[in-house]
């Protein structure tokens, strides 16, 4: 008798112990097959309901795919808890992916679809270069979708954007071997090295030309913003006036959006560049040539900006046109 029990308790253990990976590989038929997308890069198809599956491919970033079953339980990845997704593959066959990484799907909201995705991606953080690349290339479809011209506008935008923070991850030393080569090939009219912080960064040149394109509609005032705010490469070091020079795209914007969204952010901003350092150099005289032709530019920035924090209604432009009124111009 006392056999019998414990083989029964041992029975009971066994089940115990395996039932959790029974449950996970069951499955659940949906009524309809559910249409998803893919919001990461390189987004792993796998032949169970479970991390520790086999890896069967791997699906770029919006792609769009069937979900014809769902796992029994929601399972915890990353953070985030979903079913996982039994979805149909271009080769015929199914495989799960984990649906915390998937979005719902319908054609008609497609254009919101893939911008929440691209922003969303260029938000990450720790994304490596084939990462970037997905989202740079997922922008450029949208573009060649794109019927209306503020919907084309915006994706050029994140084309952009998405260009720039593939930039970055170019390792300077490595720029004559692949896939860097061809990368700098492709893009070298848009990019510049950064030869301080290292790396590549996009030109503002890129984003300004934009911002001319579509200046009448309603998305060139974030096109503006983004260009004032793209990274110049620099070396100040603490130098204001060399500060003051970096920062000026801000004044382009002012004058292109003298009532923007972001007009009083800008003349803040601008107003504690204009330092005593600043204002010192723009008063000084002499120096040698270079130290003339530094005070000569300064000075057309600084008249630029006063006519352009005039034309503004933000109230943030008096202490700025106080300050300049400190300056000789």
């Amino acid at each position: 008798m006392r056999y019998q029990l414990a083989i029964f308790a041992f029975l009971l253990l066994a089940l115990g112990q395996i039932s959790p990976a029974i449950a996970q590989s069951d499955e659940v038929a949906l009524d309809r097959a559910q249409t998803k997308i893919t919001t990461v890069s390189a987004m792993r198809v796998r032949k169970a309901p479970q991390v520790a599956a086999e890896e069967v491919l791997r699906l770029k970033l919006g792609t769009v795919v069937n979900a014809v079953a769902r796992s029994t339980t929601q399972d915890t990845v990353g953070g985030k808890s979903d079913y996982w997704y039994r979805v149909e593959l271009p080769d015929g066959k199914s495989g799960w992916l984990f649906g915390g990484l998937l979005r719902d799907y319908a054609s008609a909201q497609r254009s919101q679809l893939l911008r929440d995705i691209i922003e969303a991606r260029l938000k990450a953080e720790n994304t490596e270069f084939a990462d970037r690349q997905e989202i740079y290339n997922l922008a450029a479809m949208a573009v060649s979708e794109a019927k209306e011209a503020n919907t084309r506008a915006e994706f050029e935008l994140l084309q952009a954007l998405a260009l720039a923070n593939w930039a970055v991850t170019v390792p300077e030393l490595q720029i004559q071997k692949s896939p860097y080569r061809e990368w700098l090939k492709a893009h070298a009219s848009k990019v510049l090295l950064n030869e301080f912080a290292g790396g590549y960064n996009l030109r503002s040149e890129v984003l300004w030309d934009l911002e001319t394109r579509y200046h009448a509609l309603p998305i060139a005032d974030r096109i503006a913003w983004e260009a004032a705010q793209n990274p110049r490469p620099s070396d100040c070091e603490g130098d204001e006036v060399c500060g003051f020079f970096v920062g000026s795209d801000e004044i382009k914007y002012l004058e292109r959006h003298p009532n923007g969204t972001h007009a009083s952010e800008a003349l803040r901003n601008l107003s504690a560049a204009v330092t005593d350092a600043v204002v010192d150099e723009a008063n000084s005289t002499g120096g040698d040539k270079y130290a003339i032709e530094q005070r000569t530019e300064l000075r057309k920035l600084l008249t630029s900006l006063r006519t352009a924090a005039a034309k503004t209604s933000a109230v943030e432009k008096a202490e700025l046109l106080n300050r300049l009124q400190k300056i000789k111009l």
